[in-house]
């Protein structure tokens, strides 16, 4: 039986980072809260970021990138995702939001021009490179792996927001 644990204001945000990385889903957040699932004693034993067992989905081969362009919004969570080039490509005001999922590229794993990119407890790789942001691209990164490059140019950002590791 799972444990739904909700963790308020800082020290509850500080405490749901830990569990997350612990081997906990994040199924829900926002602004001074997190809800993380997580199975009995998991939270015993404390992890590393990027140690944690971010997805138990099946292995999916995709040959064409998604692309999200628009006012729209885009939410992958809890896949396992392989590209033999580009991955995920964001564009135009598009926000994406990726958790608990492993997302692994040939080319660049994450693409975003003037779109937002929101990454928790996941693993992303590019051949090429993690994460690239172009125009004012916006990424928000917390409790994830990146092996690849993260490049950003003009006034694109990258935010760590923590328990990252970079690679």
């Amino acid at each position: 039986m799972a444990a739904l644990t909700l963790g308020l204001g800082l020290a509850g945000l500080a405490a749901g980072q830990s569990q997350a990385a612990g081997g906990g889903r994040v199924v829900a957040k926002g602004p001074g809260y997190s809800i993380i699932v997580t199975s009995p004693g998991a939270g015993r034993t404390a992890g590393r970021a990027g140690q944690a067992r971010v997805t138990d989905a099946p292995l999916e081969t995709l040959h064409q990138p998604i692309v999200c362009q628009g006012e729209r919004v885009l939410h992958i969570d809890n896949r396992d995702l392989r590209f033999e080039g580009n991955a995920i490509t964001a564009e135009d005001g598009c926000e994406v939001h990726i958790t608990n999922s492993r997302i692994s590229a040939g080319g660049i794993a994450i693409r975003a021009r003037n779109a937002s990119v929101h990454i928790e407890n996941s693993e992303i790789e590019g051949g090429q490179a993690s994460i690239d942001a172009t125009g004012k691209a916006q990424i928000y990164a917390e409790t994830s792996t990146f092996k690849g490059a993260a490049r950003r140019v003009a006034q694109a950002s990258i935010h760590d927001l923590g328990n990252n590791v970079w690679l």
